[in-house]
């Protein structure tokens, strides 16, 4: 069951209206890039859904929706003993945490650039601007990996080399033919 349609049950709205309060867009950019918390994004969903629940208890369903892609942990940790890994992601403070707890690599990855704390996301030039600075690293020499087009565009017109990922087994490829592997 998902975390909507668990909230759905408790408060009795639609599973798309709820939905809608907890993971649409409009509220989570404004959390995930800083504008606000996810405590007062979780304080706001549980008042517009007429739900008491315990902010811990919330952040708990909010986060149980992250899958972690384990087939790519080891990829990353062999890349980690050659190569500087760091990672750049628009999330949320709460996601962020509980992902840190997954990533066996975690400690491998330096910088870390998450949206909420640079006050900008993909693909704004602000959040690579943050990369750039934060790494120390020459834009030609940063090989960005994302899964959205607009974000790979936006790192290669900050002068990255970029690469969209859509399957392991192409960023595989992709990553033997860069002589990275």
């Amino acid at each position: 069951m998902s975390v909507a349609d668990q909230l759905s049950a408790i408060c009795d709205k639609p599973s798309e209206e709820v939905h809608d309060i907890v993971f649409g867009q409009q509220h989570k950019l404004q959390f995930e890039s800083g504008e606000s918390t996810f405590a007062e994004h979780a304080v706001r969903a549980l008042s517009s859904l007429g739900i008491d629940m315990p902010l811990d208890e919330f952040t708990n369903l909010y986060d149980s929706v992250l899958i972690p892609s384990e087939s790519m942990f080891p990829v990353v940790s062999e890349l980690a003993k050659k190569y500087r890994i760091a990672l750049v992601s628009n999330t949320s403070e709460p996601h962020w945490k509980s992902a840190e707890k997954f990533l066996p690599f975690g400690s491998l990855l330096n910088p870390v650039i998450v949206s909420y704390e640079v006050d900008s996301m993909k693909p704004e030039p602000l959040f690579y601007q943050s990369l750039l600075d934060q790494s120390g690293v020459a834009a030609e020499n940063i090989l960005f990996i994302d899964d959205l087009p607009q974000n790979i565009e936006a790192a290669r017109d900050a002068g990255m080399i970029g690469h969209l990922f859509d399957t392991q087994a192409n960023l595989e490829q992709a990553l033997t033919e860069l002589g990275v592997i």
